[in-house]
């Protein structure tokens, strides 16, 4: 009987994958100590103590925010970030689905013997078939579901040959050309980028996260924000309500042998956690407000400007031009959602499609709105 040994590139991906998974584990560790020891070991004795009153408070202001902490964290750690294979697979899904329909639309209006004329289908299909004929298969569109005044210079495909060069992008290589990526052998979208840990292209990829094992992208940014924000709320609710007892505690007279030593434990975590996290989530409060991401942040973008000049593309290079900001209120809505019940839990899904963003009016006005000529 031979028994098969695990190859040497088998080994190696598990040994790849417990490092990974080893920040999660500490974290999820260090939640589960922090419930156990102010429940247990803090507010106990409060209530053993006779202060019944202030340990009764402390466990139920503490468990709105603990609860909400860990459900933001199980949403980030288990939802897909979207990568463009999946933006592929949805499209050619809604693709299908709007042929079925037109198609169920024209057996209908033949089994009836007449045909009737639609102002949103018809009027839309009879100008592709004109703008075919004269040598233009796309139609610009300048209004997205109605809410969004500006689309990334979308045009809508009048063929279904031109669907999948369908949406030019803005931002570009420095020559102008498409951006590709050649380990996904797929074009990239606007605001997407390729994470060597996920091995795959990210849509509004902001940054990869080894405390959640997750890359924070377009689908589960909402929840990654979430997270810092209660996790930020916990740091400073244990701090503050954890020192002044142990400040009284030490103040005694030989308190020092009856002291819990949990109790300056939850002291110093929350505090080295709080002094990274709430920083860490004013960045992101205002990136949100700004709709623009880490990677947008830190590095440049090239954007194609105006109409090309004997053959090459106009190109800007910069990370202070902001194309997508469409104002507060707009941009905080793509993130947490439509509904404002709904901003502060960690349900539902952002605004939008992943890979085709609306544009403000600046920068409408000045980037290139031509269709694909060559250099996009």
């Amino acid at each position: 009987m031979s028994i098969a040994c695990p190859s040497l590139g088998a080994i190696q991906r598990n040994c790849v994958r417990c490092i990974n998974t080893s920040p999660v584990v500490l974290l999820s560790l260090i939640f589960a100590w922090c419930y156990w020891a102010f429940h247990f070991r803090l507010c106990w004795r409060l209530l053993q103590d006779g202060r019944m009153a202030q340990g009764i408070l402390y466990i139920l202001f503490f468990q709105p925010q603990f609860f909400m902490c860990i459900w933001s964290f199980w949403k980030v750690t288990r939802t897909s970030p979207g990568t463009t294979r999946e933006a592929l697979q949805r499209r050619n899904e809604e693709e299908t689905d709007e042929e079925a329909f037109l198609q169920d639309r024209e057996d209908v209006q033949l089994l009836n013997g007449h045909r009737t004329e639609d102002t949103t289908l018809e009027g839309s299909r009879s100008n592709s078939t004109d703008n075919s004929a004269n040598g233009n298969g796309n139609v610009a569109v300048l209004n997205v579901d109605g809410a969004e005044s500006r689309t990334s210079l979308a045009l809508r495909p009048s063929t279904s040959e031109s669907r999948n060069n369908a949406y030019p992008l803005i931002t570009v290589k420095r020559c102008g050309a498409r951006r590709y990526c050649q380990k996904c052998r797929l074009e990239k979208y606007d605001r997407t980028h390729h994470c060597r840990t996920c091995k795959a292209c990210i849509l509004k990829m902001d940054h990869h996260c080894p405390w959640v094992n997750n890359c924070v992208g377009y689908f589960n940014y909402k929840y990654f924000y979430l997270f810092i924000l209660y996790a930020s709320l916990v740091c400073i609710y244990t701090f503050s309500t954890t020192l002044p007892p142990t400040i009284d505690m030490l103040n005694a007279p030989l308190s020092i042998f009856g002291l819990d030593f949990n109790w300056p434990v939850l002291v110093f975590v929350s505090a080295i956690f709080g002094m990274f996290l709430v920083p860490f989530t004013l960045f992101h409060t205002r990136q949100i407000f700004k709709n623009r991401t880490t990677i947008e942040f830190y590095e440049k973008a090239n954007f194609r400007m105006g109409r090309s000049r004997r053959g090459r593309p106009d190109i800007m290079r910069s990370k202070y031009f902001n194309p997508w900001d469409m104002g507060s209120r707009e941009n905080f809505e793509q993130v947490m959602g439509k509904n404002p019940s709904r901003w502060f839990l960690p349900v539902g899904l952002p605004r939008g499609t992943g890979y085709h963003f609306p544009i403000n009016d600046y920068a409408y006005s000045t980037l290139s709105s031509e269709a694909d000529d060559g250099h996009l």
